[in-house]
């Protein structure tokens, strides 16, 4: 094994302009850790706030104030074990796996920490489960645990054709609720094929001004205001707001509970946890089909930085991979 790889460095923020693909050494695991041979990984919009260190928060946070920690980002991974920490026992040489393990996937080889990983299931590709981490993770979370929904309730999803909306779209089918999914004209076929029962294109009709209650708000858009939000809002409902949008999060977190002060209707606001058991939960349902990876696009490393460009543009549909020999 060679001690350098390629990367895809970031020495200063900025925009796709900035990344280059450099060699450099090969990260070496500590007796905690295990080294991963990558063979996938995904672009997140967490990818470009942090290569651009932008909202400015960002950077007093965890990025660095004037340039970046991570001279690597990619925080998706599918790959294989090539190396195991004195420590480790959850994992052996050859374990083929996949995860969040929050930067440095934008690489030939990345370490990991156990507990942000998962075996992945034969049944499934690398390219598949290298994308599922961050937009998997916060899909399940928000319409299980954060949204609690049930079966037979009548749930939102606002943005159901990006990379967490179709993974939401296709958890709550899987849940038993009955789906209506958000999105634009080009999109909507995309979005029934995933199960939806009903798809609202947002340029044609307003789901604020339907008339329709719903349980749960799955908001990943983050695009209508709260008022707008709470007329589409059975009387006992959830609005779960995940989208980052600056404005929304502020009013959320600081007047959400004042604002959802009537009783029965709930504010949510959360960040999704990386957890081995939910990432094992992710990999079951794609294996067994009760939900898949869309995948927009898929480029060799060297075009990481046309992903990152591709990404902002807020178009994608679905996920968006890097594939990594």
């Amino acid at each position: 094994m060679s001690d350098t790889m390629q990367a895809v460095t970031s020495r200063a923020y900025g925009g796709p302009e900035v990344m280059r693909l450099e060699q450099v050494d090969r990260p070496v695991p500590d007796e905690n850790q295990v080294l991963i041979k990558v063979a996938a990984s995904s672009v997140n919009p967490y990818d470009w706030h942090f290569l651009r260190g932008s909202p400015f928060f960002i950077r007093l946070a965890a990025s660095g104030l004037f340039k970046p920690k991570n001279l690597v980002l990619g925080a998706d991974v599918a790959g294989v074990i090539a190396q195991v920490g004195a420590n480790v026992k959850k994992f052996k040489v050859g374990d083929q796996v996949f995860g969040d393990i929050g930067a440095a996937a934008f690489a030939q080889y990345a370490v990991a920490n156990p507990e942000k990983l998962a075996l992945k299931p034969k049944e499934i590709s690398f390219l598949d489960a290298g994308v599922v981490g961050i937009a998997g993770l916060t899909a399940l979370q928000a319409v299980r645990d954060w949204g609690e929904v049930k079966a037979g309730q009548k749930v939102l999803v606002n943005g159901a054709s990006g990379g967490v909306g179709t993974y939401a779209v296709q958890i709550v089918k899987a849940l038993g609720a009955e789906v209506t999914g958000v999105c634009s004209t080009p999109n909507v076929a995309l979005v029934k094929s995933l199960g939806a029962d009903h798809v609202i294109d947002y340029k044609k009709e307003d789901f604020t001004q339907n008339g329709v209650a719903y349980d749960v708000i799955i908001d990943l858009a983050a695009n209508r205001s709260i008022s707008d939000t709470k007329r589409a809002m059975a009387p006992v409902s959830k609005w779960v707001l995940v989208g980052f949008n600056l404005k929304n999060m502020l009013m959320g977190g600081l007047f959400g509970r004042w604002l959802f002060s009537e009783m029965g209707k709930a504010f949510v606001l959360k960040v999704a946890e990386v957890t081995s058991e939910d990432l094992e939960t992710l990999g079951a349902m794609l294996a067994s089909g009760e939900i898949r990876s869309v995948i927009d696009r898929a480029y060799p490393l060297k075009d990481t930085p046309i992903a990152i460009e591709y990404i902002e543009t807020m178009r994608a549909k679905g996920k968006v991979a890097i594939e990594i020999e």
